[in-house]
């Protein structure tokens, strides 16, 4: 039997952070031989201001701790007993992307759950740029909440591109996905501006023709990943023509998707700024949950 594996679940106990607790609880029941370990983060910049506000440092900032305390175990004995897990309450002081990193690799955690919102006056603050961060630095995936709808994922979409990545974003994804979710594997294939093609004499029919081959040979390549995979798991391979990041937001907004599965591409972060990146654009306009998964 495999060893246990752990889910941390990064919560402010906002109201929207309720909704990664429940969907981390979740998973770790679906897992099986799992822990849920639920992390609170206390900023030492923000105890500080609030003990300045309230006159009494020291008191203050013991007070603030121990009602974090409270209201983090008794969230935590509320999932245990709702689904059946362990769920361990953790409350560090520090900084929010650092901490979590830390717990992250001395857990050796399956996955990272935290929500796209949520603020609180003495609690971590997952908003910004701190699932950026987490994701930036994070060993293992990233599963951001961004919907309210806590039922089991039903219909995945996991765009590919063919590179190793795409890989993991498979084999990483598959243990947190139901058997009987219908999983999507779309390649997006950027196609020539028609505009500018028309002034080199390309006729419309030349350009269908190509974007049809590209498409054909795009399935084809799908059908091969999927075959080598060797999964019972029903795969459905789609090809569509277009900008990556629009066609793929487009397309969970159409066709009721639950859960994006996203690869981080070993990229530095002046590159993602100067070329942009599908993941900030589906972190801050995808309609459904995100999965970024890592590099091997």
């Amino acid at each position: 039997m495999p060893g246990k594996r752990y889910i941390l679940t990064a919560t402010d106990m906002s109201d929207w952070a309720k909704y990664a607790e429940t969907k981390g609880a979740e998973l770790t029941k679906h897992l099986g031989n799992a822990e849920m370990l639920l992390v609170n983060i206390q900023e030492q910049s923000g105890l500080d201001f609030y003990a300045m506000l309230m006159a009494s440092q020291a008191p203050t900032q013991d007070l603030i701790r121990k009602e974090a305390e409270t209201t983090l175990a008794e969230t935590a004995r509320q999932l245990s007993e709702k689904e059946g897990i362990t769920v361990t309450p953790i409350i560090r002081t520090g900084t929010v992307p650092n901490e979590i990193q830390a717990l992250l690799e001395e857990k050796k955690a399956a996955l990272l759950v935290i929500g796209a919102h949520g603020q609180g006056y003495h609690f971590m603050p997952i908003i910004g740029n701190i699932p950026a961060k987490l994701i930036q630095g994070s060993p293992c995936p990233v599963l951001i909440i961004r919907q309210e709808d806590m039922r089991p994922y039903k219909r995945v979409l996991i765009p590919i591109d063919f590179t190793e990545v795409s890989i993991n974003q498979v084999t990483q994804s598959m243990p947190f996905i139901p058997e009987d979710a219908e999983i999507i594997l779309m390649s997006v294939c950027e196609s020539p501006c028609a505009s500018r093609l028309r002034y080199a004499n390309i006729t419309v029919e030349i350009l269908e023709q190509y974007r049809n081959k590209v498409k054909g040979e795009a399935e084809e390549k799908i059908n091969q990943l999927i075959e080598a995979l060797e999964t019972p798991r029903k795969l459905i391979p789609h090809v569509e023509i277009g900008i990556p990041h629009q066609t793929i937001l487009q397309y969970v907004k159409n066709n009721e998707i639950d859960l994006l599965v996203l690869g981080k591409h070993p990229r530095n972060r002046l590159e993602e700024y100067l070329v942009g990146s599908t993941v900030h654009y589906a972190i801050n306009e995808a309609e459904c949950d995100v999965m970024i998964t890592t590099p091997a």
